[in-house]
């Protein structure tokens, strides 16, 4: 009866850990990829281009509320996270998804990956605070609350958000840059290094704008920000 049974579980296990050629807790190598698209649950995203580094990703969940740190003492389960990865072609997949929502330890899902530089990143989210370090081609996100940094480079930035934060600092500066942010209240800080012309338009009912340039019609970056509530700085 013992074989009977063992069997079985064994064929499960095999099967189940090699249908997709990656198990949750693993990373995976991204190092082929072009593309990264996010979705499902609110989380926390930080994707670079880092050469020094190993291409990989992975998911993974961390503890962050009140009963974080006595969680371990009172109960067996880790922080579960039930994240899934999956690569077609030159794109990565990943589709967020948080633990039981009755988890005491407020086990928040976690996005690490570290991709060629060049890539382009989308993000669709009900919530997200995302970190970008190093060069992209096009960072585009939509959510109901956002947290974006970027320190780097991205040709092309497209946001919508209901809430945005967004502080977005430039290491260099290709002539190519679009930055188009649209949200019901938006907080933005732009920073492209070094004294160049600027074409820059916020429409809202209610904005401050921080900035000693004036707006220079047909240069690059090219800058547009819609919102009912705006703040803005242009460095």
């Amino acid at each position: 009866m013992m074989i009977i049974i063992t069997i079985p579980l064994l064929l499960m296990t095999l099967v189940a850990s090699y249908a997709d050629g990656w198990r949750v807790g693993e990373t995976i190598d991204v190092s082929a990829i072009r593309s990264v698209v996010v979705t499902g649950d609110a989380s926390s995203v930080r994707i670079s281009t880092n050469a020094d580094e190993p291409y990989q990703a992975e998911t993974r969940g961390r503890r962050d509320g009140w009963f974080s740190r006595w969680y371990s003492s009172w109960f067996f389960s880790g922080c579960e996270d039930q994240s899934q990865m999956r690569i077609d072609g030159t794109t990565l997949s990943i589709a967020v998804a948080s633990t039981r929502w009755f988890d005491l330890s407020d086990c928040s899902p976690e996005v690490r990956a570290n991709i060629p530089a060049g890539g382009s990143v989308e993000i669709e989210q009900q919530a997200v605070m995302a970190r970008f370090d190093g060069d992209f081609s096009r960072l585009g996100l939509s959510s109901k609350a956002a947290d974006v940094t970027l320190s780097g480079h991205a040709s092309t930035v497209k946001i919508d958000s209901a809430a945005l934060r967004a502080h977005l600092v430039y290491d260099k500066l290709n002539a190519d840059e679009t930055i188009d942010l649209k949200a019901h209240s938006v907080d933005s800080y732009l920073d492209f290094g070094k004294p160049v012309p600027v074409d820059y338009t916020v429409t809202a009912n209610a904005s401050l704008i921080d900035s000693a340039r004036p707006s220079v019609a047909g240069a690059k970056p090219l800058v547009t920000i819609k919102a009912e509530y705006a703040r803005t700085t242009i460095r």
